[in-house]
C-alpha cells in the first residue's frame, strides 16, 4: 500500500526497510510511546518484510504495554512528511545501519527538510537504555528556542534531567536563547542545569555530542541547517558530521517557522 493509505492517530513512528530489524530505534520509540501514553507504529518502507523481521517484531511488540501497529508501505519522503501531518505523528525514528537499506544519513536529512516535527536518528551500534539525561546545546540562532517545547516534553513525560549547554560567544544571543528555554522548564518545574560550553555557536552542538558518553547524556538535541551552502554540498552539512561522530541518539529539529508541537 502507499503511505497515503496509512492511518492512525498520534503514534510514534519507526521507519524500517523490512530486512534489518531496528532494535535500537524501536527501543527508543517504545520508551516515548509508553512515557507519553501513546501508540507505536513500525513502518516497513518496502513491499515486503522478511520472515525473520516479522518474527522479531512479533516478539518485541508482544512485550509492550502501548498500542502497536505495523505494515508495508511504499512512497516518497514527501509522502512520509504529508502522512505525519495527517496522522499527527509526534516524532519519527530512523536507525542507520550498514546492513540496512537505510545505511546513509544524508538522504534522511534531505528528504525530511519539510518535516515540521522532530526526527530521531540512531545507529545500530548504539545501546539504548533510557533517556534520563538529555543535552540541549544552545547557539545564537533564533530557531534555537524551538528546542524548548520538545526538550521540556522529555522532562515532563520521560522525567529526564535536561542539561543546557550555552555556546561561548562574544555576544549575548545564545544566553538569551538559553534563558528563554529554561523559562519554560521553570514553568513546568522541570529538573535541569545550565553550563557554559567551551565552543562557540558553530561548534557547540558537536562539542556536546562528543562529550555525551563521558557526561552521561542519553540524547543530544540539535538543529539542522537552514540552507545548504557550497561547503555543505561538498563537505557535508554540520548535522551529518555530528551524526557521524555521535555515540548517542540525536533529536533533530528543522529550522522552520511553522513547527508544531502536539498538546499533551
Amino acid at each position: 500500500m502507499n503511505l497515503r493509505e496509512l492511518n492512525y492517530s498520534r503514534y510514534f513512528l519507526v521507519v524500517s526497510d523490512g530486512e534489518h530489524f531496528p532494535q535500537q530505534a524501536l527501543t527508543a520509540a517504545a520508551q516515548f510511546a509508553q512515557g507519553f501514553e501513546k501508540g507505536l507504529c513500525l513502518l516497513v518502507w518496502n513491499d515486503t518484510q522478511t520472515d525473520d523481521f516479522a518474527a522479531q517484531w512479533e516478539q518485541f511488540s508482544s512485550a509492550l504495554s502501548c498500542p502497536v501497529l505495523s505494515g508495508c508501505y511504499t512512497g516518497t519522503y514527501d509522502d512520509l512528511v504529508a502522512m505525519t501531518e495527517r496522522t499527527e505523528t509526534p516524532m519519527v525514528f530512523f536507525e542507520v545501519a550498514k546492513k540496512s537499506k537505510i545505511n546513509k544519513v544524508m538522504p534522511i536529512f534531505k528528504g525530511l527538510r519539510g518535516l515540521r516535527i522532530p526526527f530521531i536518528l540512531l545507529k545500530d551500534t548504539m545501546n539504548v537504555q533510557s533517556f534520563n539525561n538529555v543535552a540541549v546545546p544552545v547557539t545564537f540562532l533564533p530557531e534555537e528556542k524551538e528546542k524548548a517545547p520538545y526538550s521540556s516534553n522529555m522532562g515532563r513525560f520521560l522525567h529526564a534531567k535536561l542539561h543546557v549547554v550555552v555556546a561561548k560567544d562574544y555576544g549575548s544571543k545564545a544566553q538569551k536563547n538559553a534563558t528563554a528555554i529554561t523559562g519554560l522548564y521553570d514553568k513546568f518545574e522541570l529538573t535541569y542545569q545550565t553550563e557554559m560550553g567551551s565552543k562557540d555557536s558553530f561548534k557547540v552542538e558537536k562539542e556536546v555530542t562528543l562529550s555525551a558518553p563521558k557526561k552521561g547524556y542519553d540524547m543530544v538535541i540539535i538543529s539542522t541547517s537552514r540552507d545548504y551552502g557550497l561547503d555543505d554540498i561538498i563537505l557535508g552539512p554540520k548535522e551529518q558530521h555530528i551524526f557521524n561522530a555521535t555515540q548517542v541518539p540525536l533529536m533533530c529539529i528543522n529550522p522552520r517557522g511553522d513547527l508544531y508541537v502536539l498538546c499533551w
